[in-house]
């Protein structure tokens, strides 16, 4: 499929692999642990302890790849923080996505200048840069995204069994990672465009395979009784068709404005152009590939749109990377295009670059001040889902004994103090929701990070207090007096 690999190619990749690893390892506990991470990091340290718990993630509905991911390295390296543990396997699956995108890059365009650049992007864009150093599962759903739109062109392209069974399973392990995966199944019959008339046919006898060896994968999450948590818990994002036939345009356009301004914002302004150039520009020569490429982002982005009752930026990671192969396959026109002067080209890729670098350096070294989109910092920075302050009260607790509530049973607190409870063993947590209106008997500390203070009844001596980024939410430890 690739041309013979010469020493040019691996001197890149050692490039590329070093870039992408010091991108995302430098500082990676430096923004803190939050609500999210709490909840999949406790249940995957339980299921450490208790395989026969390994379908927990279920009883809020999701699906339990990543948590079960998180697990190994947790056995692996027992003494590593718990954090990092499950930190590590979104960037082992943003490496995923990086030869991903080489791979479905190349086999879009057959041009290794595209494919090179498609990884560039991949590797300084803020938006996968971010999502690739926390312990979500969105890097994960990322990389089987852009590996099933690789494979399924290879599919219609060679009509081979082994590559429908390879896909069937990439798409299955998306659908235990996160239900949106379902999209690279529906959108699966587009890619009939680079198929051959006289495969027709035994293509779809192929497809058969994918679908069969992908729902088998996931009906291993019917082995347990809370499988329908799964519809349930998405109906709390989406709307019922039955609703949308009634209220077709309710989220629509106010939900398609604000994920295309994200997406703007996060792809960078000048990278994004790139990307409408690439269709531009190439819609002639390779009009096969810009279509797919784009209808694989504005599909799921118009069905996002038309039915999410709530939205985040990271719900757009998955698609975003044809976007970046659309971006390459722009810039490597316009390079062509331009004299071949080393410094001009230097030039116009430290205009497409810089923004993002600079962008990248403060992630790394200065979060709290770096420019996010106001959604994504009101979740990790600025917000009470926030956990700035909890690594400072959990050094407080080592030595101490008595009994902590926290406000909260589930999220960020209790989790991210019981995920270290060997560091304090002789302290109790009690986790409380709501608050009572007086301290339960043997209460001894108390953390409060939902509401500004404590309840009335409460005497309480404020011991320290941490507020969330740039926002007005704060996490407070009290003394119980």
């Amino acid at each position: 499929m690739l041309k013979k690999i010469k020493r040019i190619d691996v001197f890149l990749w050692v490039i590329f692999l070093g870039g992408y690893l010091v991108s995302r390892l430098v500082n990676l506990g430096i923004i803190s642990i939050f609500t999210d991470e709490a909840i999949y990091l406790r249940w995957s340290q339980i299921m450490v302890s208790d395989a026969a718990l390994r379908y927990l993630p279920l009883i809020d509905g999701k699906p339990p790849l990543f948590m079960w991911l998180t697990t190994i390295v947790m056995k692996l390296l027992p003494t590593l923080d718990p954090l990092l543990s499950g930190r590590l396997v979104s960037i082992f699956a943003g490496f995923g996505s990086l030869v991903g995108m080489f791979f479905t890059s190349y086999i879009l365009f057959r041009n290794k200048k595209i494919s090179y650049l498609s990884s560039i992007f991949y590797i300084l864009s803020p938006f996968t840069l971010f999502y690739d150093r926390f312990a979500l599962a969105d890097s994960l759903l990322a990389m089987f995204g852009i590996w099933s739109l690789g494979l399924g062109v290879l599919l219609v392209q060679t009509a081979r069994l082994d590559v429908a069974m390879i896909l069937g399973m990439t798409i299955g392990f998306g659908l235990l990672t996160k239900t949106p995966a379902q999209f690279f199944l529906y959108l699966l019959p587009l890619l009939v465009i680079f198929a051959k008339k006289k495969d027709w046919l035994k293509l779809g006898g192929l497809f058969v395979v994918v679908i069969i060896l992908s729902q088998g994968f996931f009906s291993l999450l019917r082995l347990f009784p809370l499988f329908n948590m799964i519809n349930q818990k998405n109906l709390e994002f989406i709307v019922p068709i039955s609703y949308f036939l009634k209220h077709p345009t309710q989220y629509l356009f106010g939900n398609l404005e604000t994920l295309l301004k994200w997406e703007f914002w996060y792809l960078t302004p000048l990278v994004f152009l790139t990307a409408l150039s690439g269709v531009i520009f190439n819609i002639k020569k390779d009009w096969k590939s810009c279509l797919i490429l784009t209808t694989y982002y504005l599909i799921p982005l118009l069905v996002m749109a038309a039915f999410n009752k709530v939205i985040y930026p990271r719900y757009l990671l998955p698609f975003t990377s044809a976007l970046l192969i659309l971006g390459a396959s722009g810039s490597n026109f316009i390079l062509n295009k331009v004299p071949r002067n080393l410094l001009f080209h230097c030039f116009i890729a430290s205009l497409l670059l810089f923004y993002p670098i600079y962008t990248n350096f403060k992630l790394l070294t200065d979060p709290v001040n770096a420019p996010l989109l106001q959604a994504d910092r009101d979740q990790y920075i600025d917000g009470w889902a926030a956990g700035y302050g909890v690594d400072k009260i959990r050094e407080f607790l080592k030595g101490k004994t008595g009994t902590i509530a926290t406000e909260g049973t589930f999220g960020l607190m209790p989790y991210s103090l019981e995920l270290y409870q060997k560091d304090y063993p002789k302290m109790q947590i009690k986790a409380y929701w709501p608050l009572p209106a007086t301290p339960p008997v043997g209460t001894d500390y108390l953390i409060v990070y939902q509401h500004p203070t404590p309840p009335i009844g409460w005497k309480t001596e404020e011991i320290m207090s941490f507020r969330q980024g740039k926002g007005t939410d704060f996490l407070k430890l009290y003394k119980v007096l």
